[in-house]
């Protein structure tokens, strides 16, 4: 009897550490989209709670707002937010986890976009084949906008004034779209894969 009431304990005890396991990694995957990026506009912060969203924005300016790790140059640490946005839906369907950001025209190497003489992006670019290469290092070396410098990640914000399309810059107030879309993607262990919980993808839909 003692030996059943042994295995018994065994058994309970083995399962409520199996369920224990089970909940630790569950929030480690939800925390663990850890770029926690989020639309700011209007005074209010709207968090992308999954993959893929749609999010209805007025027409005006707005940000991304993220958290990420500082570019380590000193160590080869090239911690960046990559943005690459689209007019055309076909070419932004193509960007999915499990790629390499090489296969991706992009994401490929070399295809980082050079900022304005200021060091940041004055427009959000529409392109298939570049992306707007983003970091904070210091307030020397940027181009985001730091919030918050309090933890092991810092906050950061780039800025949307403008869109640049059509070999011209409109402002968010005056353009003629009506959607458009955006592939932010974070590589969080600079492997060079798309993996799961680097990249979200957003539709952008101006009202």
């Amino acid at each position: 009897m003692k030996f059943l009431r042994l295995i018994y304990m065994l058994a309970f005890v083995g399962l409520f550490t199996q369920a224990c396991k089970t909940s630790k990694t569950g929030s480690t995957n939800e925390t663990g989209s850890a770029t926690q990026l989020s639309i700011f506009q209007n005074n209010k912060e709207h968090r992308i709670k999954k993959y893929s969203e749609t999010a209805e924005l007025d027409k005006k300016e707005f940000s991304l707002r993220f958290y990420n790790k500082k570019y380590d140059v000193e160590n080869n640490k090239f911690y960046s937010a990559q943005i690459a946005a689209f007019m055309d839906k076909s070419e932004f369907d193509k960007v999915k986890i499990g790629l390499e950001m090489a296969e991706l025209s992009c994401f490929e190497p070399g295809t980082g976009m050079a900022p304005a003489r200021s060091g940041i992006y004055e427009s959000l670019i529409l392109t298939n084949t570049g992306h707007h290469y983003t970091f904070y290092e210091n307030e020397e070396s940027k181009r985001l906008n730091l919030l918050d410098d309090s933890g092991d990640l810092v906050k950061l914000e780039f800025e949307i004034n403008s869109l640049y399309y059509d070999g011209k810059k409109v402002s968010m107030t005056e353009t003629d779209l009506s959607e458009f879309y955006i592939a932010f993607l974070i590589d969080k262990n600079l492997n060079g894969i798309i993996d799961q919980g680097e990249l979200n993808k957003l539709t952008i839909k101006l009202k």
